[in-house]
């Protein structure tokens, strides 16, 4: 009798900590895929503060999504999605998505661009350049990964800052003859202002990305995204 009632203890012991257990991951699973709230890395890029940010921001405001932005580095910002500190970034290149990586992009593209080559006032100024190896070229992170280029593959002298103002202000101030920014074209009229050839290198679509958890709202944000783009256009257009 005794031994049946140990039994009967030890298997309800069991069921109880079984269930704590499936309590536990059920409320683990709900944390990483809380959907109430997104924290959204944005890049101290001026196209991004001034237009990206907030048609992103309208379009996770359409689906019901609160959403906070942090300002994030070129590489930190991408190694702060991977590993699901940040739930999106604001946008990046379509290359940042590749298969070992949890980054999932979100269509449509919300632009065109390109990393090009700027050149200060007076410098000579053509795609050799990043071949010759008296030149010294300013860049941001990620410039080898958007360039698909390795850096024993480049001649000219390579020197990356993770801030995009920082590198124009380099150049502006003279520090630097040469860089190599991202942009969308939208920045061609302050790039003659500043007295700056540019010259596209590499073309990229510009996409809106996630972490992989959230791959269920895909279908959701892309129908958000596409409107804020056809209203955006109508405006244009009008």
């Amino acid at each position: 009798m005794k031994t049946k009632r140990l039994i009967s203890i030890q298997t309800i012991s069991t069921y109880f900590v079984l269930f704590l257990s499936s309590l536990l991951l059920n409320s683990d699973v709900k944390a990483q895929h809380d959907d109430s709230s997104f924290v959204i890395g944005e890049l101290t890029h001026p196209r991004v503060q001034s237009f990206y940010k907030p048609l992103i921001a309208r379009a996770y405001q359409d689906i019901g999504i609160k959403v906070t932005f942090e300002k994030v580095g070129g590489e930190r910002g991408l190694r702060l999605l991977n590993e699901g500190v940040t739930d999106a970034d604001v946008i990046r290149y379509d290359v940042v998505s590749q298969p070992d990586n949890n980054i999932v992009i979100v269509p449509p593209a919300l632009s065109r661009g390109a990393s090009f080559l700027l050149c200060i006032r007076g410098a000579k100024c053509n795609k050799s350049i990043i071949q010759q190896p008296d030149k010294a070229i300013a860049v941001t992170t990620r410039f080898f990964f958007n360039m698909h280029a390795k850096p024993d593959e480049l001649n000219a002298n390579i020197f990356e800052f993770d801030d995009f103002h920082h590198v124009i202000n380099l150049l502006l101030n003279g520090r630097f003859d040469y860089a190599i920014l991202p942009s969308d074209y939208s920045e061609g009229a302050i790039f003659e202002q500043a007295g700056i050839k540019y010259i596209p290198l590499v073309e990229h679509e510009l996409v809106h990305v996630v972490h992989k958890k959230h791959s269920h709202l895909i279908e959701q944000l892309s129908a958000a995204i596409r409107k804020q783009l056809q209203l955006l256009n109508k405006i244009e257009n009008e």
